[in-house]
C-alpha cells in the first residue's frame, strides 16, 4: 500500500506480488496546509476508497501502509500523525511508514540520484545508495519555492508591477504579459491584485498563472523566455547545491546523475532547458564534480515507492520493476 500528497493525492494497494490491484485519488495531504487532524481523515478516506476499488472489504485490515506526504520532513510529524492513525483507526493497518514525498518519488523510479521538483513550489533532494541525504529549497513560498510554478507567476507579476511602479524598469517589453496578467486576475485597477495574494491567498491559483505564461513563451514574448530561463537556472543551480555530497556511483554511471523530474512545470521543458543547463554548472564544484546527467519523469504514481519503502523498512522486498515506470526525455553530457 502507499500514498502520496502534495496538493493532489492518491492511493495504490499492492499484492504481494507486486501489482497493483486498487487506487483511489483525493485532494491534497500536507498538514502545514490542511492541519494534521485533516490529514488524518483524508488517509483514511483515501484507504476507504482504494479498499473498495481493490474488492477488499473495508473491515479488512491492511498489512503495511506507507505514506510519502509533502510537509512531513520531520519526525515529530510523522510520529503525530502515525499515533492518531493508530488511536483514531486501530484497524486500518497493522503498522505504518512515513517519509517526505521527495522520498517516494525517487523510490518509484530509481534507488538513489536525485528529486527535482518544480510544480506548485519546489524542491531538491539528493538521496544516495547508502541512504544518506542532502536536501535544497522545500522551505515555502515564503522562503523559497524557486523556479517552481509560483515563483514563475510571481516573477512575472513583480516585474510588471515594478515596471508601472518605474521602481525597477523590465529589460523586456511587457505588454504581452500584462495582458494575461489582466485577464487572470481581473485586474482593471492596479489593486486588483492584492487579494489574490491576501485576503483570498490561494498558492495553487496564483502558480497555476504559470501555465498561461508558457503559452504566452511559446510564442517567444521575450519576457515570459526571460522567465522561464531563469526558472530554469534556479532549478539547475539547486542541484549544482547538492553535488559536492553526490557519492561517486552516481557521478560515475554510465549516462551521469540521474535526476526525477516531479511536477507540471517540467512540461515547459523546452523553456527551461538553456538556463537549465547554466544552472547546474553554476558552481566550482558542480563543474568538476557534473559530467553528465540524465532527466527523467515518472510513469507512475509515487504512492508506488512509497510502497516500496514501506516494506524495504520491513526488511523485505517487493518485486517491482522501477525502469518501467519512469521516462528519460533528456540526456546532457559536458565536454
Amino acid at each position: 500500500e502507499g500514498r502520496k500528497g502534495g496538493s493532489t493525492s492518491n492511493m495504490i494497494i499492492m499484492d504481494s506480488a507486486g501489482k497493483i490491484i486498487g487506487r483511489s485519488y483525493g485532494t491534497g495531504t500536507n498538514p502545514w496546509l490542511i492541519g494534521r487532524d485533516e490529514c488524518v481523515n483524508k488517509i483514511k478516506q483515501l484507504s476507504d476508497e482504494c479498499r473498495q476499488n481493490a474488492g477488499l472489504s473495508q473491515d479488512q485490515q491492511l498489512q503495511i501502509l506507507g505514506m510519502s506526504i509533502s510537509g512531513t520532513e520531520s519526525q515529530s510529524t510523522q510520529d503525530e500523525i502515525i499515533g492518531k492513525l493508530h488511536d483514531r483507526f486501530p484497524n486500518l493497518s497493522k503498522s505504518y511508514y512515513m517519509c517526505n514525498d521527495t522520498f517516494g518519488s525517487l523510490a518509484t523510479g530509481f534507488e538513489a540520484g536525485i528529486v527535482l521538483i518544480s510544480g506548485t513550489g519546489s524542491n531538491c533532494l539528493l538521496i544516495n545508495s547508502d541512504g544518506s541525504t542532502r536536501n535544497c529549497g522545500g522551505w515555502g513560498h515564503e522562503l523559497g519555492d524557486h523556479g517552481s510554478g509560483f515563483w514563475i507567476a510571481r516573477k512575472a507579476i513583480t516585474t510588471v508591477y515594478y515596471h508601472w511602479d518605474n521602481f525597477e524598469l523590465s529589460k523586456h517589453n511587457i505588454a504581452k504579459v500584462e495582458q494575461i496578467l489582466r485577464q487572470y486576475f481581473q485586474v482593471e485597477d492596479k489593486n486588483d491584485i492584492l487579494p489574490y495574494f491576501y485576503t483570498k491567498f490561494d498558492k495553487g491559483f496564483v502558480a497555476k498563472f504559470c501555465t498561461e505564461l508558457a503559452k504566452a513563451a511559446n510564442e517567444d514574448d521575450p519576457l515570459a523566455c526571460a522567465i522561464f530561463k531563469e526558472a530554469g537556472y534556479l532549478l539547475g543551480k539547486h542541484v549544482a547545491s547538492v553535488s559536492p555530497f553526490i557519492e561517486k556511483s552516481l557521478l560515475e554511471q554510465e549516462n551521469g546523475v540521474a535526476i526525477l523530474c516531479v511536477g507540471s512545470v517540467w512540461k515547459s521543458w523546452n523553456l527551461l532547458k538553456t538556463g537549465f543547463l547554466e544552472g547546474i554548472h553554476s558552481t566550482a564544484d558542480s563543474q568538476k564534480l557534473i559530467k553528465g546527467f540524465q532527466l527523467a519523469t515518472l510513469k507512475e504514481s509515487c504512492a508506488v515507492g512509497a510502497a516500496i519503502l514501506a516494506v524495504k523498512d520491513k526488511q523485505q522486498k517487493l518485486p517491482v520493476d522501477c525502469s518501467q515506470n519512469v521516462d528519460i526525455f533528456f540526456k546532457h553530457c559536458f565536454n
